[in-house]
């Protein structure tokens, strides 16, 4: 099980949301690019990095550039989402270094997009970032950083999807929570597609729910808040690494 820790930015900070809500946030450093050396000179090496402003907007923001930064001056590998809805955006970032890209709300939206990135890029560019709400026990996808719900099921759009082999899904209702990951939705999506590879992300709160990911087939999972209020330690991701 590889855990990736999350940088989420907002205004050039690094923060947390509570169920994406950005009204609940809490800043744990003001310099991302810190943060970021930090993880490098503890034997981290993946992160994953969320431009919470760009994922709200569709817009570039001064976020742009702190990521171009952080990919200059570090060896770190990094994983970039929130607000690509390009073409050009996504070749911005494979031009500076960036290991993959995260595609959520231009790829809910249009298939097309997708397709033309996969024709563009290697599959293993492309993560297919699908965060979601669960009504009645089906998970319903959401876009727009997480601030407009859709009525599209998760299980059927994953039957639409190109050849993406990357998946992120996240459970809304409790990212940010540290209340656990959603086994049960993590677990139906390996048993209907399980070709993919399911990246785990939202709730995680210890070792033992990485464990529990790992046990019905994870093999990659994103740690955010777990981590900055000190609930999994460095030293324990890079064990787990």
């Amino acid at each position: 099980m590889q855990i990736i820790p999350a940088i989420d930015l907002l205004d050039s900070k690094c923060v947390r949301l509570v169920k994406g809500d950005f009204d609940q946030v809490t800043i744990y450093n003001n310099n991302p690019l810190d943060q970021i050396k930090l993880f490098e000179d503890h034997g981290i090496k993946k992160v994953h990095i969320v431009d919470l402003d760009a994922a709200k907007s569709g817009l570039s923001t001064s976020n742009t550039k702190l990521i171009k930064n952080i990919a200059s001056s570090t060896n770190i590998e990094i994983q970039v989402g929130g607000g690509i809805r390009s073409i050009d955006k996504a070749n911005e970032f494979y031009d500076i270094g960036v290991s993959k890209i995260i595609i959520g709300t231009a790829g809910i939206e249009s298939a097309e997009f997708l397709t033309n990135l996969l024709t563009k890029f290697n599959s293993e560019f492309v993560i297919a970032g699908l965060d979601f709400n669960v009504k009645n026990k089906i998970p319903y996808l959401a876009i727009n950083g997480w601030t407009k719900s859709t009525s599209i099921n998760l299980y059927t759009f994953l039957e639409s999807l190109p050849e993406i082999k990357n998946i992120l899904a996240t459970d809304i209702s409790v990212d940010g929570t540290m209340e656990g990951p959603n086994i049960f939705i993590y677990k139906e999506i390996l048993d209907r597609f399980p070709d993919i590879n399911l990246i785990g992300s939202g709730g995680v709160s210890c070792i033992k729910d990485i464990n529990n990911l790992k046990q019905i087939g994870l093999n990659e999972c994103v740690v955010g808040k777990a981590y900055y209020e000190g609930k999994i330690k460095m030293h324990e991701m890079i064990y787990v690494n």
